[in-house]
């Protein structure tokens, strides 16, 4: 499996690469992201991995603003620290998200679902809806 990690803080993005190689060690990372910017830059000039794992905040906007930009069709698992609204958004929508600090047992769950039956998210996402949940502080 090829997975694109967007993630803005170095550490939690070795520590996730980290947790999916005890996962399943021959998962391969094809790419570690910090921005929105560079996101888009990659998925313009690569093509899509088999998941993506993406982060809420990043260092010059919302993850969510990359998808105005390209489209995405792969599953997504959105990682937050913070974010509730986001959370309770996710939740009721089904979409597949981890909490951070991830935890190995809870990025389990996501993996064994996304590799065994599918993501629940594996469609285009509507970023202004999530931005507007998310704005709504």
């Amino acid at each position: 499996m090829k997975i694109v990690i967007i993630e803005d803080e170095a550490y939690a993005a070795r520590r996730l690469e980290n947790l999916v190689s005890v996962y399943n060690p021959e998962f391969k990372i094809v790419a570690k992201l910090e921005s929105v910017h560079d996101s888009i830059d990659w998925f313009t000039k690569n093509q899509q991995p088999d998941l993506i794992f993406l982060d809420i905040h990043l260092e010059d906007d919302l993850s969510l603003a990359i998808f105005r930009k390209v489209t995405v069709t792969c599953p997504i698992i959105f990682t937050t620290a913070t974010d509730q609204l986001a959370v309770k958004a996710f939740s009721t929508k089904g979409i597949d998200f981890l909490h951070k600090p991830i935890v190995q047992v809870e990025l389990n769950q996501l993996l064994d679902k996304i590799t065994k039956r599918g993501s629940s998210l594996n469609q285009t996402i509507d970023a202004v809806f999530f931005e507007d949940l998310i704005n709504q502080k």
